[in-house]
């Protein structure tokens, strides 16, 4: 079943070719969510053009070209495509580190407090991992500008390797579904691989960011090349990010956990990442487990705020979404059950900021563009356009088994 606001578009070839494609089939989407989103996007274009944030992009892009040059022909490919200015594009690939170094510079200016992130624009996930309900799970909220929700899309790509660096490196044969925000390189929502990984995102908002590093957006986007837990634990080890993010998870492959990781840079030492991992395990299979990392029974949900490294990340200070939808799922109390995460994630009896959010007085312009059930048990992917507590009757249901083939 498909969706008449989520468009699912099918691409094919190199990492250029199939950026080009997506650029020409999202050319409108990309002018309306900019168009729309001018007032909050404007001085961020401005920005970039000055000498610092000419500086702050270029070294992202020499980062970028070094770790993954394949990645940096995608957001080429999606710039020729759309026929929108790169400059416009690279904003808005690589938002949360330009709205954090404008920010901060204008409060050095200024020499006042910045306007701190609420977390209003991150998402909610719920991870559930139980035998006693015959559940695994993950459940997730994508919720970001207003100006994305006629505008994201589904994308089902099928990369071939292409050979960089005079044949000294190959990039990496990649076939997955993910969803996009226009404008942007797949990576940063939710999605799943060929290689049976599944996940989703949440921002996180330090109050800082590390120069000449790679952007959240691309180290997101090499997830999806992610063929096992090794190869994606050395994906988040070895490239140093230059801000802060959260990953959800699990392999089809290894049913026995889930996991979520949190990340920011480490400015302590050179290109190194601040990293914790947790596994998410049935509680009856706990004393199974011999790990390094903390393990958690049966369910977790994760917001967008660090909760194993708010010890050594310096947050940024308002964060009041964030706490305030945690707020409500420690009153909501355990997760038991798919229809417990349907009840959390569409919860809205906090009008100020709702778990589940349609613009109001407090954000006009943040909203739930989707809610994502990715089901390890039915390989099946479904997406509920509207609140799934009040209508739950996915919009979309992808069978996971015919990517996975």
């Amino acid at each position: 079943m498909n969706s008449s606001r989520i468009p699912l578009y099918r691409v094919q070839g190199t990492h250029y070719q199939c950026a080009q494609q997506i650029g020409s089939l999202t050319r409108e989407a990309i002018r309306h969510r900019i168009a729309d989103d001018f007032a909050y996007l404007s001085p961020l274009f401005a920005f970039v053009q000055s000498d610092y944030g000419l500086k702050l992009h270029r070294d992202f892009i020499e980062a970028i070209r070094k770790y993954y040059p394949w990645y940096w022909d995608e957001i080429r490919g999606l710039a020729d495509g759309s026929e929108i200015p790169i400059e416009q594009l690279l904003v808005l690939n690589f938002l949360n580190e330009t709205r954090t170094a404008y920010r901060l510079l204008e409060e050095k200016k200024k020499d006042q407090e910045p306007e701190n992130e609420t977390g209003e624009k991150g998402c909610t996930t719920v991870l559930i991992n139980r035998t006693d309900t015959k559940t695994l799970s993950l459940l997730h909220n994508e919720d970001h500008s207003s100006s994305l929700f006629m505008t994201g899309y589904l994308v089902e790509a099928d990369i071939q390797s292409s050979p960089y660096e005079n044949n000294q490196r190959q990039s990496p044969d990649e076939k997955f579904i993910a969803y996009c925000y226009a404008g942007a390189i797949p990576g940063n929502a939710f999605g799943v691989n060929v290689h049976g990984f599944a996940c989703s995102l949440n921002g996180l908002y330090p109050n800082f960011i590390a120069h000449g590093r790679l952007p959240r957006q691309i180290v997101n986007r090499a997830l999806l090349s992610a063929k096992n837990e090794d190869d994606l634990d050395n994906i988040l080890y070895s490239s140093p990010v230059a801000y802060g993010f959260s990953v959800n998870g699990g392999f089809f492959t290894q049913p026995n956990h889930l996991f979520n990781y949190e990340l920011g840079p480490n400015l302590k030492l050179e290109n190194e990442n601040y990293l914790s991992k947790c596994w998410i395990v049935a509680k009856e299979n706990i004393q199974d487990i011999q790990a390094d990392f903390e393990v958690m029974k049966n369910y977790f949900v994760h917001y967008n705020h660090y909760e194993r490294l708010a010890d050594v990340i310096v947050q940024q200070k308002a964060l009041e979404s964030t706490y305030s939808r945690w707020q409500r799922g420690q009153e909501l109390g355990e997760i038991s059950t798919i229809q417990d995460a349907i009840c959390l994630l569409g919860d809205n009896q906090n009008e100020a900021f709702p778990i589940f959010r349609v613009p109001n007085a407090t954000d006009s312009n943040s909203v739930t563009l989707c809610t994502v059930h990715i089901n390890f048990l039915t390989s099946e992917l479904s997406i509920y356009q509207c609140n799934p507590k009040e209508n739950n009757q996915p919009s979309l249901i992808y069978n996971l088994g015919d990517l996975f083939q």
